[in-house]
């Protein structure tokens, strides 16, 4: 089993050697902007999880409904502050 994986990595080396030593230089332009936008995306969709998961668990304790209750019954009893309609 050793000697097999160590035969398996030795033939992968051999080939990533040849392929750095055939490398030919490419006459092309990539935008620096690309990466960073790839970068954008993946940091937004990572701050959407969060706060999903952050929703979430609020509704899993039980924070979720009862926060949102008491905002809702401040603003509409009390001093009259409230909307009056």
């Amino acid at each position: 089993m050793f000697k097999r994986s160590v035969l398996y990595l030795s033939g992968l080396l051999q080939i990533v050697i040849f392929l750095a030593a055939v490398a030919k230089p490419a006459h092309a332009y990539v935008d620096p902007g690309s990466g960073l936008l790839a970068f954008q995306v993946g940091g937004s969709m990572l701050a959407g999880a969060l706060f999903v998961l952050r929703s979430k668990i609020r509704k899993l304790f039980g924070r979720g409904s009862t926060a949102k209750a008491e905002t809702e019954n401040q603003g509409t009893t009390g001093t009259g502050s409230g909307l009056r309609g």
